[in-house]
């Protein structure tokens, strides 16, 4: 080890946690004395931000294109592409797919319009209205719908909420690749964002990236987030508890000031404790979960898909929220039991 710092170990963790962009931006920021002695012992890190950015530039200019497709349909950019505008260089956040939201009435005709020309198509989610397809290497996932599969009523709130982004007010925009494409107001992409980390917090993983995108944004944003219907909007949706203790989280684990943080608390130690055990374990969006076996007949995987998805990844959580465990165990149980019913 150089400085205290075993990199080897740093690299894998940073990879892992698909963070190796922020990672190699802090050691930027190191004294001399912190770095390696050979500095070779680097070059992972490098090797990777390089190949980061470049995927970023293809899926920048690819963005537009999509939107200019989709120019007579209301839609925003939402999670990735979109909030990697906020970091200090946002070549450097790992990218995954461009990420398309618009109202369940806009979904087809989106879809009639891309699916066309799209190299390959993946299977569809009807119960979401989720449709990803691929343009050769870059995927594009059109959302029609917020659906957390979580809770009926937490979805109606949700789904409630999106109709009022397209209601003919004036959305903002980021400017990629030259181009100006509209992104949700700041304070319904905060909610957004959140909800969607706890979707896969609550349903197989999550990795650090998905923490830092929201740390960034609501730190970034904070002016522009109304903190009174901040905090009105997270208590009707049940989930203002759970926004604070991730607040805390992000300054013990992620060093964010609490000033820079809407509706922050101060930090449990305990709670945070179990929190990382779980990233860590689950891996980046669950990667290190195992979810089904091949070996397996039909009904015992669907048995064990129920159990897993539905049951235990729901309570496993009890200790550190036990009424939202249990709310959106009750949640998940009955979509489950709906799509157990439909045979799927």
């Amino acid at each position: 080890m150089d400085g205290g710092i075993d990199w080897e170990a740093l690299y894998r963790l940073s990879f892992e946690q698909t963070v190796v962009g922020h990672v190699t931006d802090g050691i930027n920021h190191l004294p001399p004395e912190f770095l390696p002695a050979e500095p070779e012992r680097l070059d992972p890190f490098l090797g990777d931000l390089m190949a980061t950015s470049q995927r970023n530039t293809k899926l920048n200019a690819f963005i537009p294109k999509v939107f200019k497709a989709l120019r007579e349909i209301p839609a925003v950019l939402v999670k990735g592409q979109s909030l990697a505008c906020d970091y200090p260089d946002p070549a450097h956040r790992m990218p995954g797919d461009i990420d398309i939201l618009l109202l369940p009435a806009s979904y087809e005709a989106a879809k009639a319009i891309l699916l066309p020309k799209a190299t390959k198509i993946s299977e569809e989610d009807l119960e979401t209205f989720h449709q990803g397809m691929y343009f050769h290497s870059i995927e594009v996932e059109v959302h029609g719908s917020i659906s957390t599969l979580m809770s009926r009523k937490l979805d109606r709130q949700l789904a409630a909420m999106l109709e009022e982004q397209f209601d003919g007010r004036s959305l903002p925009s980021v400017t990629i690749d030259g181009a100006e494409v509209p992104v949700p107001e700041a304070g319904f992409n905060a909610v957004y964002i959140f909800v969607h980390f706890l979707h896969h917090y609550w349903s197989g993983g999550v990795g650090l990236r998905q923490l830092v995108d929201w740390m960034t944004f609501i730190s970034v944003h904070k002016r522009d987030i109304h903190p009174v219907l901040l905090e009105q909007t997270l208590d009707r949706l049940g989930l203002k508890r759970l926004w604070q203790v991730f607040t805390g989280f992000v300054q013990e684990y992620l060093g964010c000031p609490a000033e820079k943080l809407p509706l922050a608390v101060r930090p449990d130690p305990a709670k945070n404790a179990r929190i990382w055990n779980y990233i860590r374990r689950s891996g980046n969006f669950g990667k290190n979960t195992d979810r089904t076996r091949s070996d397996e007949s039909y009904l015992i995987r669907k048995i064990h898909s129920f159990w897993r998805l539905t049951v235990a990844d729901r309570l496993r959580h009890f200790r550190v929220f036990p009424q939202e465990s249990i709310r959106f165990f009750l949640g998940a149980f009955g979509y489950g039991l709906q799509r157990l019913a439909n045979g799927e």
